[in-house]
């Protein structure tokens, strides 16, 4: 199995030999359990989603079969740092790597080394819990079916509106728009907490730093992309 974790930071090559930019950050499903695409960004710093069918091969770099693009509004960017918990509410850690094979998630790597089949996930929000006791595979809930009501005319049952979230006019839903577009920039405008170092030791990152792209870059120069954002994550998801 590969750790997902191996991918952000590396440089994105068309067979051709072209060079598309820097890997930012996977989008996965929604239930964390697919990879579905990965962020990057160009020479230019335009963000871009590329299909994770494209990727041929990963090593030094990621090598793609093409650079043609699609947009995952059912995806998320991967978690990383976030807090973990078991069925029963016990802190099991964050989250700091997921194990992948053929495009699909295995396991979860958690602070301590402690790894968690992600067939195990019961559930991801503002946090992510595991159930570490019922047996696989975990059955998923099923949705009451709606209750009618009558017509306060008499007329047909009107079906209830009970349990679905009420109309959101048009205009509402583009600040949730804009809002979910921001969020995928992930580091951008966040603290550093502590200070990033190079294997020499030498700070490139001072602790209280805004990432903006210049660190960004800065990090992604001395291969430490990976470092930052699990260290600014992991500060945001305990805060």
């Amino acid at each position: 199995m590969q750790r997902l974790s191996d991918c952000i930071g590396k440089n994105i090559f068309t067979k051709s030999g072209e060079n598309a930019g820097t890997v930012k950050n996977a989008l996965l499903s929604k239930n964390l359990k697919t990879v579905r695409a990965f962020e990057y960004f160009d020479d230019r710093e335009d963000e871009h989603e590329l299909p994770a069918s494209s990727v041929i091969s990963v090593q030094d770099a990621l090598i793609v079969k093409s650079l043609a693009e699609r947009q995952y509004k059912d995806a998320v960017p991967a978690p990383f740092g976030m807090q973990a918990y078991s069925e029963t509410g016990e802190s099991l850690g964050n989250v700091c790597d997921f194990l992948t094979e053929n495009g699909e998630v295995r396991a979860l790597l958690l602070t301590g080394g402690q790894e968690i089949e992600a067939a195990r996930i019961a559930g991801v929000k503002d946090a992510l819990f595991f159930d570490l006791t019922s047996p696989l595979p975990l059955k998923q809930k099923k949705r009451a079916p709606a209750r009618k009501r009558p017509s306060p005319e008499g007329g047909s049952p009107a079906p209830s509106q009970e349990g679905r979230p009420a109309a959101q006019p048009r205009e509402a839903a583009r600040p949730a728009a804009a809002k979910l577009k921001a969020g995928s920039a992930l580091l951008t405008g966040k603290r550093v907490p502590a200070d990033v170092c190079d294997v020499r030791g030498n700070v490139i990152v001072k602790k209280d730093t805004v990432v903006t792209a210049d660190v960004l870059k800065r990090a992604m120069t001395h291969n430490k992309l990976f470092e930052l954002t699990l260290c600014v994550l992991s500060e945001s998801a305990a805060n």
